[in-house]
């Protein structure tokens, strides 16, 4: 049939709009409700779709990649998560901090990790050596980086000392015996820091890539790695038991209640990282990356990922770190991002200036929030300014690695 490609588009399109219609998403009192504003989406949507389809597809046919877009897309990702951390519309909208906060940037570090897998696979074909390699590199970037964030660590402590010490207080220890459980506890905490949580929050993960790869790179040299693939997707479901802890049966929570009483969360390279990594890669060793009708895949598990967001948006989270609808959504996405063309040629580093945007923006935050105390009232100006200032140091480091190739940092 010369037109079923159109045809399955067009009638998903109609399907997914007039389901929102029926759920009062699209309504009269908010402009979308009017059956001629109905059908003009229809149309629009449909038009859309059908054209970026064909563009994949033809990319695909005749193999042509657009890797600049996954740099883009890692870009727009560290843009969204500096924003994620500063929670803009926390105090302003409920419905706008949902769509941001539990749908839009959920999406951000599974691409981080599948994009990372998918050109450890590709480089790998090059140099057989490159995982090991690779590990010895972000080991050496993430020792340095926890140790610039010291500083930051030691005035977030000093800023929480007052609840600190009003916790010790309620525990009624001497502080000789405070002072010698510190000396013996510390190295376990500087352990458990570097190996699990990072030592500060965002750098958690870089063990997450770290863990991820060693497991890979030991497993294929015994199993397939499609096995590998299934048992961290199995892990996956453990780690979204954080996300679903409002829905699980009494008995399941109390099992999982021995894990998170001493872990805290599933945000990990077990429990979360390792299934995206090894995801990324299985995609990097095929031959062809594709899958038909991707876009309007993606349209679908984007619709999948709001509809699961608002559902469990009222029930007991432990967290929202792990959403199963990311995996179609994050996959599609991918896809539909190497092979989209991209005409426009931009001279600048996107990859890099991502990797440094999201290193460097929690120590951006933390000054100006010493240096204004009041910056949160003005959610809107303190992105700005963070954005701004974090673009500057990234900058600056880039143009003195440029000078000085051996620099590492």
């Amino acid at each position: 049939m010369k037109y079923k490609n159109e045809i399955v588009i067009i009638s998903i399109i109609t399907i997914l709009i007039l389901f929102l219609k029926l759920i009062n998403v699209f309504q009269i009192e908010n402009g979308l409700g009017y059956p001629f504003t109905i059908v003009l989406m229809i149309i629009c949507f449909s038009l859309v779709t059908i054209f970026i389809q064909k563009n994949i597809d033809k990319n695909y046919r005749i193999n042509k990649l657009n890797y600049q877009n996954l740099n883009i897309l890692k870009y727009i990702s560290s843009i969204l998560i500096i924003v994620l951390h500063l929670r803009p519309f926390f105090n302003f909208s409920n419905e706008l901090d949902l769509a941001f906060n539990n749908i839009i940037t959920r999406i951000c570090v599974p691409i981080f990790f599948i994009i990372t897998g998918y050109f450890v696979a590709k480089k790998e074909k090059e140099n057989k050596n490159y995982i090991k390699e690779y590990i010895k590199k972000t080991i050496t970037l993430y020792l340095i980086w926890s140790l610039l964030y010291i500083p930051v660590i030691i005035g977030t402590i000093i800023q929480y000392l007052p609840i600190i010490n009003e916790y010790i207080s309620k525990i009624n220890i001497t502080l000789p015996l405070l002072i010698i459980l510190s000396i013996i506890l510390l190295p376990i905490i500087v352990l458990v820091a570097l190996c699990y949580t990072g030592v500060y929050y965002h750098l958690w993960y870089f063990p997450a890539i770290i863990f991820s790869l060693l497991v890979l790179k030991k497993w294929k040299q015994k199993f397939n790695i499609k096995y590998l693939l299934i048992i961290s997707f199995i892990l996956l479901l453990v780690g979204a038991t954080e996300t679903y802890y409002g829905v699980l049966p009494l008995s399941i929570k109390r099992t999982l209640s021995y894990y998170y009483n001493i872990f805290f969360t599933t945000r990990n390279f077990l429990l979360f990282g390792l299934f995206y990594v090894v995801l990324g890669y299985y995609i990097g060793t095929k031959e062809k990356a594709y899958s038909k009708y991707c876009f309007l895949k993606l349209i679908i598990s984007f619709f999948l990922l709001t509809f699961e967001a608002i559902l469990l948006h009222d029930t007991n989270r432990l967290n929202s770190n792990i959403l199963l609808s990311c995996i179609p959504l994050t996959y599609y996405l991918f896809i539909s991002s190497i092979y989209i063309t991209n005409s426009v040629k931009l001279d600048f580093q996107f990859g890099t200036y991502s990797k440094y945007y999201y290193l460097i923006h929690p120590m951006v935050v933390f000054v100006i929030s010493l240096l204004y105390k009041n910056i949160n009232y003005y959610p809107y100006l303190n992105i700005l300014i963070v954005l701004l200032i974090t673009h500057i140091t990234s900058a600056l480091i880039i143009k003195l690695k440029e000078k000085n190739k051996k620099l590492i940092i």
